[in-house]
């Protein structure tokens, strides 16, 4: 009996890899659909019809200052336009929460008044301010005047330090 000869296959294939031109096509190809993304919301974008778009979408981060005076720290925060009922206030030992909400619906009890554009309709505030030292809340007072909130907080008294013995 005859036996052919069979090729035998090698154990291991060897594979030459270009990584170099692999990972070039891959930024090629990301490019291109950078590119036709982009086309796409540009198409999409001229086609809207322009309108205003508030940039806070009604949310602002008003400013505000810390003052140390001593036995109690003052907290001083930009609120223009909203009225003592509008905010609201939370103290900790060691943070202020503000929060101040008001809506255009109050405004239209306002008789006679016909608006072309009307945009001023929500605008909100939420700030959680860390205090750089403990408070007293139960003493915190507050005043609202021409557009400032004024926070007025006692200092918790200071800890006594106290040495120990080891027995």
């Amino acid at each position: 009996m005859d036996y052919e000869e069979v090729p035998v296959k090698p154990e291991k294939e060897e594979y030459s890899i270009d990584l170099e031109s692999i990972v070039k096509d891959v930024y090629k190809e990301m490019a291109r659909l950078q590119k036709e993304f982009e086309q796409t919301f540009r198409d999409i974008w001229s086609k809207l019809p322009k309108i205003p778009v508030p940039i806070s979408f009604g949310f602002f981060e008003p400013a505000y200052d810390i003052e140390d005076k001593g036995n109690e720290i003052v907290l001083y925060v930009d609120l223009p336009g909203f009225a003592r009922d509008e905010i609201k206030i939370r103290v900790t030992e060691d943070s202020v929460e503000i929060r101040a909400e008001k809506s255009e619906s109050r405004k239209l009890e306002e008789k006679g008044k016909k608006y072309i554009v009307k945009q001023r309709v929500y605008e909100g505030f939420y700030k959680r301010i860390v205090l750089p030292v403990k408070v007293k809340p139960e003493g915190a007072r507050a005043k609202l005047v021409n557009g400032v909130l004024e926070l007025i907080l006692p200092k918790s008294e200071a800890k006594k330090e106290v040495e120990i013995s080891v027995e």
